[in-house]
């Protein structure tokens, strides 16, 4: 995974930091920050994922608790989970790391018959409730303006009350699309 440093492709913007108006993001994203229970972490955002990169998150969602399982995903098995990341390896990826060992990751990949980028989220058990999936998307919401990515969408649980708050938080408008679930949506 590359950390993107200068202008991101296509977005016919200066080198200047600056946030998406209304402003869902800090001024300057971070790149470390300490998530609430005080750890250093190291946020990375690149487009693909390097060799290095695969084979930690590989590890990270073949000891997934399957209670944190949502939709099916992360898949069970090492095959599985290889064949889906290798699905989401075109994408814009996130990853939080911990003394190396990745935390959290996240992924935006274009939808074929939509205007939107779907977002998916996932931390590691033993870093969940520390604020770092709010990181992660505040880079991303970042990130996405720099990349000229219209907006973002994703699907949440309707009685999973931590993220619904964090989405309403960043912006996000939601509807019912049963089963349980709500699909949202950010305009950028």
């Amino acid at each position: 995974m590359y950390e993107i440093e200068s202008n991101a492709p296509n977005s016919g913007r200066s080198g200047e930091w600056h946030s998406p108006s209304p402003s869902r993001a800090s001024d300057r994203p971070p790149r470390s920050f300490l998530d609430a229970r005080g750890r250093y972490l190291q946020l990375s955002v690149g487009q693909g994922l390097s060799t290095e990169t695969y084979e930690a998150l590989v590890e990270m969602y073949d000891a997934f608790d399957p209670a944190d399982r949502v939709h099916g995903l992360p898949p069970l098995a090492t095959d599985t989970v290889r064949d889906w990341l290798d699905n989401l390896r075109p994408g814009l990826h996130a990853v939080a790391r911990h003394d190396g060992r990745v935390a959290g990751h996240a992924v935006l990949m274009e939808v074929s018959d939509e205007d939107a980028h779907e977002l998916a989220i996932f931390v590691r058990a033993g870093y969940q409730h520390a604020r770092i999936g709010t990181r992660v998307l505040e880079r991303f919401c970042w990130e996405a303006d720099r990349y000229g990515i219209p907006a973002i969408t994703l699907f949440v649980q309707s009685d999973n009350r931590p993220a619904l708050d964090l989405y309403r938080s960043m912006g996000f408008e939601g509807e019912y699309v049963g089963h349980g679930e709500l699909e949202m949506r950010l305009d950028l």
